[in-house]
């Protein structure tokens, strides 16, 4: 069994802020580094198998392109890593405007949605490779104002005229799951009460759907998608990563992955209490269904 990783972390903004309306981040770059060596330590990765981009490195093309190589040289019972801390966002589909996708934005070029990683991940098959994905990033776009607090949200305030385009969505792709494009019928109708608040769009997700079969990944994301992702100063961390970072504290730790949601849900919420008092952020389980008692970046037993 061999472990792969992409690791990529964004604090720079200044490429895409020419573009749009963004804020760059503080936090990130270090989440990354503490990840890298969070898998090599705990997780027992080799620093030959590890990618790691920040800033200027981590253009579109680059993360794609390295993303693509870890994957198409896996083997089964292999694992595979992608982690990103950033910004995360949302688009509309260009020509139905019943759909949204969300994406991950990187140093510069195009964002990345769950179109671009399944395309990486096309030959993959799901039931041999643990293609496990951790985003500490937002996709909202929402509750957006002036305080403190939106300027360590890791997610862009949206134009007027996207805003108006996202309201019109009752679909939404989550970014990291890897559906195939003919499954994802699955997900059709899954966000209702989309409404304009503040700079952003917040929405209403069917909670039921989202662990799938159909999956060829499993994602932890940072919050629902009607909240946002934060990070502060006084951790020097991103929540989710910090949260990561307190929770494994041993070489050749083991969780499942329920348990894993369960106890990062704990951690982010006494973060959230502490440092942004009457507001939430809950980490997400999402992707392959039939996983979800299989241990955390360990190979898969058996095929399903």
């Amino acid at each position: 069994m061999t472990k792969r990783a992409v690791i990529v972390g964004v604090n720079d903004y200044s490429v895409q802020r020419q573009h749009e309306n963004w804020h760059s981040l503080r936090f990130c770059v270090s989440d990354a580094t503490s990840f890298y060596y969070l898998l090599q330590d705990a997780f027992l990765f080799d620093p030959k198998d590890m990618f790691y981009l920040a800033d200027a490195t981590a253009s579109s093309s680059v993360i794609r392109q390295t993303l693509r190589y870890v994957l198409t040289v896996s083997q089964p019972g292999d694992v595979v890593c992608f982690y990103f801390s950033g910004h995360g966002g949302r688009t509309p589909h260009p020509s139905n405007p019943s759909q949204m996708y969300e994406t991950i934005i990187p140093y510069s070029g195009q964002y990345i949605s769950d179109h671009e990683i399944f395309a990486a991940a096309d030959s993959l098959p799901p039931s041999f490779v643990n293609f496990t994905i951790i985003f500490d990033s937002c996709h909202s776009g929402g509750m957006h104002d002036e305080s403190e607090r939106a300027r360590r949200s890791r997610s862009p305030i949206f134009s007027p005229a996207l805003i108006s385009q996202l309201t019109q969505c009752t679909t939404l792709f989550p970014c990291g799951i890897c559906l195939p494009p003919q499954s994802r019928q699955i997900l059709a109708n899954n966000i209702s009460r989309v409404s304009a608040r503040n700079k952003g769009v917040v929405i209403e997700e069917d909670a039921n759907r989202r662990l799938v079969k159909e999956s060829k990944s499993t994602l932890i994301a940072a919050s629902t998608a009607a909240e946002t992702a934060q990070e502060h100063e006084a951790i020097s961390h991103g929540l989710l990563t910090k949260s990561f970072l307190d929770l494994v504290n041993a070489s050749n730790f083991q969780i499942d992955h329920r348990s894993l949601i369960d106890e990062l849900t704990k951690r982010v919420g006494a973060l959230m209490t502490k440092h942004f008092p009457g507001e939430t952020q809950s980490p997400q389980l999402r992707g392959q269904e039939n996983r979800m008692e299989e241990s955390f970046l360990q190979g898969w037993r058996d095929s399903r």
